[in-house]
């Protein structure tokens, strides 16, 4: 009896050791997982002021080239998949990876910042998006 009662003991204090060191580990784990998180927030926030940055830099240089009037704020995409790009629309068709779209409410110009030149230019009509009838009168 006294060595099933020692060998329950035993095993009692395994147990709560075990559980111990996994505590530390998952206390571990997540000062690690939380240090990431600020790390990566932190990046994705330099690369949003890299982006507008560069979103400005683009659009000054077309307006350059191109009337664009100064109460418009165009949207700036860069081309990474010209390829997938062309095959849509022949209106990629001049383009090269890193290559940029600038769109304003009435047009979409494809430029080339490389070159600096505006490579084609195609009207844009954007309709505003329309609520979805209810059914309610």
């Amino acid at each position: 009896m006294a060595k099933r009662s020692s060998l329950v003991v035993t095993m009692l204090v395994a147990l709560l050791v075990l559980v111990g060191v996994l505590e530390v580990k998952r206390q571990t784990i997540s000062a690690q997982l939380t240090n990431m998180t600020n790390v990566l927030e932190e990046y994705q926030s330099q690369g949003e002021e890299e982006n507008k940055a560069l979103a400005e830099t683009i659009i000054n240089d077309v307006r350059k080239l191109i009337d664009i009037p100064e109460d418009v704020e165009p949207t700036v995409a860069t081309i990474i998949d010209v390829d997938l790009l062309k095959a849509k629309n022949p209106f990629y068709n001049k383009a090269s990876n890193g290559d940029h779209l600038i769109v304003t409410p009435d047009r979409a110009i494809l430029y080339s910042s490389a070159r600096k030149v505006i490579l084609d230019v195609a009207p844009v009509q954007l309709e505003p998006v329309k609520a979805e009838d209810g059914g309610e009168e």
